[in-house]
């Protein structure tokens, strides 16, 4: 009996990588998997929406008296028949618990995934668990799982080869997206009833897989966008000039934290966008994140360096400057842009990979004529008035989000999700390793890195956005994490990727 949706028990031996195996098609970081033997003691159902179904079962105990019971039993042209009788008579037989349960699906119409670890010697039991599942006539494919670096998958190839249709490698903790669309499109193979079902999964898999880069590009342009724009807002009291710069203190934090959320709330977003619900933000390398977004030590390691910062601020300020030049009707032969130009490089030479102030804007606007002639800052701390924080005009700002958005990407999507440990491997570093393959904001072409700087400057001056400009800077987004995708298998060897 096969059924309308393609459905497959994974089964094994005890702690073989059953239920890691079934968190990575399933891409559910929240299917239990332990070091525990004998964790999974019941069958889990588990889903890649209405395309794929997998019973995640507890591990072969009794394989050897389970397979001399069968063949006991047999004696009909129903080669599952043996196997309803061997569920009747043994489902409370304690001795035989496990192997009823993790046959039920496959009795069922369920075909198999059988997993076994590679890292470990073939014993004369694991050809008994082949021969019971070769016995049920069921589709058969057999991964080959690697939990440590002892290696002996020729052996188990060869033996595999004899009961299963189809064999095939497969290391869980260290899955790409290309791996397992090709697992997904093997199971194709051993069962052309459901051939067209399982070319909709990896059609329904590949189209979602795109759409997520698309949407996390999104997610990091608004992220670049609110905190471009962002200004707090506060009153000054009372003349006492102590306590008006700790009021100025208070609101700078304010303003500080507040862009900190943005970043953390935008970096959660691409957390579940990639359906890891075991990560949160502060479990991302601590190395890369200990200090938060305005510490010295983050403006040093993100972001843009000063040549190219003096590149990008050289045309942005040149395009200032050209307006001076057009007011002129051309009359200023050029100066304009020139004296632009030279302010932009200027200013961020100065700044480099150096954090600038955050400063405080003191309007004079709603002043009494005579006090604004006075300083704004001396006349606010003698009437009290408005103060203003941000936008944050700092060249680096905006790179530095992007370099720290494309390391928290980086990390989700080369990720396993049949990783349970929080553990970071240390990265001297994730951004020395996104700069070393030329995926960081500083490896952009300078017409991408030019055009996005202008939009910022646009930004944090309080214009909003065209849509065109939105759409430029998405896109723009969107290629850098296509680079980060295409170095999936890199990266996450580098990341390291061994379970806890």
């Amino acid at each position: 009996m096969i059924r309308d949706v393609p459905t497959f028990a994974v089964v094994g031996a005890v702690n073989h990588g059953k239920s890691a195996v079934v968190a990575v098609i399933a891409e559910d970081d929240q299917v239990r998997v332990s070091s525990m033997p004998g964790e999974t003691v019941t069958t889990q159902r588990f889903g890649l929406r209405d395309l794929l179904v997998l019973f995640d079962t507890p591990g072969f105990q009794n394989a050897r008296k389970a397979l001399a019971a069968i063949e006991a039993l047999d004696g009909t042209d129903d080669p599952l028949e043996p196997f309803r009788t061997f569920i009747d008579r043994y489902r409370n037989d304690g001795a035989f618990e496990a192997e009823c349960r993790l046959l039920q699906p496959i009795v069922d119409g369920a075909g198999i995934i059988y997993v076994v670890d590679g890292s470990r010697p073939l014993r004369d039991i694991h050809r008994c668990e082949m021969e019971v599942l070769r016995r049920t006539g069921a589709p058969r494919l057999a991964v080959i799982n690697r939990t440590a670096d002892e290696d002996h998958v020729e052996a188990w190839r060869g033996q595999l080869n004899q009961h299963f249709n189809i064999v095939r490698e497969f290391d869980a903790h260290r899955v790409t997206y290309a791996d397992r669309k090709d697992l997904v499109e093997s199971l194709a193979i051993i069962e052309r009833g459901w051939k067209d079902r399982l070319g909709q999964a990896v059609v329904a898999m590949e189209t979602e897989w795109t759409q997520r880069v698309a949407e996390a590009a999104a997610l990091i342009a608004a992220l670049l966008f609110a905190c471009l724009a962002h200004v707090a807002k506060g009153h000054l009291d009372g003349v006492d000039a102590t306590g008006h710069d700790a009021q100025v203190e208070v609101l700078r934090r304010r303003y500080m934290q507040t862009i900190a959320a943005l970043e953390r709330d935008t970096h959660r977003k691409l957390i579940a966008l990639y359906a890891h619900h075991r990560v949160q933000p502060d479990a991302l390398p601590a190395e890369v994140f200990r200090d938060d977004l305005f510490g010295e030590e983050t403006w040093q390691l993100f972001g843009l360096g000063v040549r190219q910062l003096i590149g990008v601020s050289a045309v942005a300020g040149g395009l200032a400057g050209a307006g001076i030049d057009a007011a002129t009707l051309g009359h200023s032969l050029g100066i304009g842009t020139a004296l632009g130009a030279a302010a932009g490089a200027g200013g961020a030479y100065a700044l480099g990979r150096k954090r600038p102030e955050i400063s405080v804007a003191w309007p004079t606007d709603a002043m009494p004529r005579w006090m604004a002639l006075l300083s704004p800052k001396n006349a606010l701390r003698f009437a009290g008035g408005d103060l203003v924080v941000g936008p944050y005009k700092a060249e680096n700002f905006p790179w530095i989000l992007l370099d720290r958005a494309l390391c928290v990407f980086a990390f989700v999507y080369t990720r396993s999700h049949a990783r349970r440990d929080e553990a970071v491997p240390d990265i001297a570093g994730l951004r020395s390793l996104l700069k070393d393959l030329k995926l960081a904001v500083a490896a952009w072409t300078d017409a991408d890195r030019q055009a996005c700087q202008r939009v910022f400057r646009a930004a944090s001056s309080g214009r909003q956005p065209s849509i065109e400009q939105a759409t430029m800077l998405s896109r723009t987004i969107e290629t850098s994490l296509d680079r980060v995708t295409a170095k999936e298998a890199e990266i996450g060897n580098a990341l390291g990727s061994t379970p806890a």
